[in-house]
């Protein structure tokens, strides 16, 4: 008895397909899913001329077309690692980020920081809008200081 190759084929894709859960499918074109697209906010923090040791901003989308897809760290040693953050919160349009350094000063980075880029899915063709609050900057003796917090839009190429 000669078996079909095609049918075998078949009958092994048709008994996967129900060991998988409903609803699950195999990607779909981005032209399928809709307009997005996807960027990185650049997260900022202006110590001035104090070495920053630690910090902690909230940002957030503030009209509901953004999807936080992720977060690294910033571009000094102190805080090249990604910030603590709560990857629940960040499934939604908000995250606390939070960093801190036990270096000695001299290898702290003062002025303007990149302390962190979030990484974002858009929705549709309505252009994001975004709110960053610095809720604490500290020096590496642990004492507040006066900072400001920034973010930006890379430049897409």
């Amino acid at each position: 008895m000669t078996r079909n190759p095609g049918f075998a084929s078949f009958g092994i894709v048709a008994a996967l397909s129900l060991l998988l859960p409903a609803g699950l499918s195999a990607q779909q074109p981005a032209a399928e899913e809709g307009r997005g697209r996807f960027a990185a906010i650049d997260l900022f923090v202006d110590s001035g001329k104090t070495p920053l040791a630690a910090y902690q901003v909230e940002f957030m989308a503030t009209n509901g077309v953004v999807q936080i897809a992720g977060i690294e760290g910033g571009e000094a040693a102190a805080f090249k690692e990604p910030p603590a953050y709560d990857p629940k919160a960040m499934q939604r349009d908000r995250v606390v980020l939070a960093g801190f350094s036990t270096s000695k000063d001299a290898a702290l980075p003062s002025g303007i920081v990149r302390i962190a880029t979030v990484h974002i899915r858009v929705s549709g063709d309505r252009a994001p809008g975004f709110e960053l609050r610095l809720h604490a900057a500290a020096d590496s003796t642990g004492r507040r200081i006066a900072a400001k917090a920034t973010y930006a839009e890379r430049e897409r190429p």
